[in-house]
């Protein structure tokens, strides 16, 4: 039997507007949290193809683009330190190294400076948390929480925990934490009774 032949023309893009800015702009901030930055590049993907297809200058486009992202900013639809602060917070929870994070927020379009205090207050609240009762490293509590869930170390079974020590070690080397901190959870025999209420 021979292919179906796909009579489907692709879609056109449509002509950058800023009625058509606006409506991208509201979906996407509608399903995803979003610095101005990661925004913009969003928005300048779109209008790369359409100015491509349409002959408009890419220049035009941007202007546009700028002034929404300007307009937003200004109406508080987008608030780069207060999501800086929700993605590190986030990320610290998910178990993710200082490396790790600073890495996604430079992709995600954070200044560094804004990065760099999202960071330290993300620290500041997992350090000083009434869990762990405040005298645990961030960086120590979030690679806790890597080794739970992924099961390393003390999470595994006694059994199995000296023939996975290389492989758990590289886990948490290629998460971005340090030998020491990785080792340190290793020989753990059980998990800290402070670090088990906390996670």
């Amino acid at each position: 039997m021979g292919q179906q032949k796909n009579d489907r023309k692709p879609r056109q893009p449509k002509k950058i507007t800023p009625r058509y800015l606006d409506n991208v702009a509201a979906y996407y901030l509608g399903r995803y949290a979003s610095s101005s930055a990661n925004l913009k590049r969003i928005l300048m993907r779109r209008a790369h193809k359409s100015c491509a297809h349409h002959g408009m200058a890419l220049e035009e486009a941007e202007a546009m683009i700028d002034d929404l992202v300007a307009r937003y900013r200004q109406a508080g639809f987008l608030d780069d330190e207060n999501y800086a602060n929700l993605l590190a917070r986030s990320l610290r929870d998910k178990g993710k190294s200082k490396r790790q994070i600073l890495q996604k927020m430079y992709e995600k379009g954070v200044e560094d400076h804004l990065a760099e205090q999202a960071l330290q207050a993300a620290d500041r609240a997992a350090e000083n948390g009434q869990d762990n009762g405040g005298d645990r490293d961030a960086e120590l509590i979030a690679a806790w929480h890597l080794a739970r869930r992924r099961k390393l170390g003390p999470f595994r079974p006694a059994e199995q925990r000296s023939e996975y020590w290389r492989k758990d070690l590289g886990s948490f080397a290629r998460a971005g934490f340090s030998y020491d901190i990785a080792r340190g959870i290793l020989e753990q025999e059980d998990v800290p009774e402070d670090i088990e209420c906390g996670l």
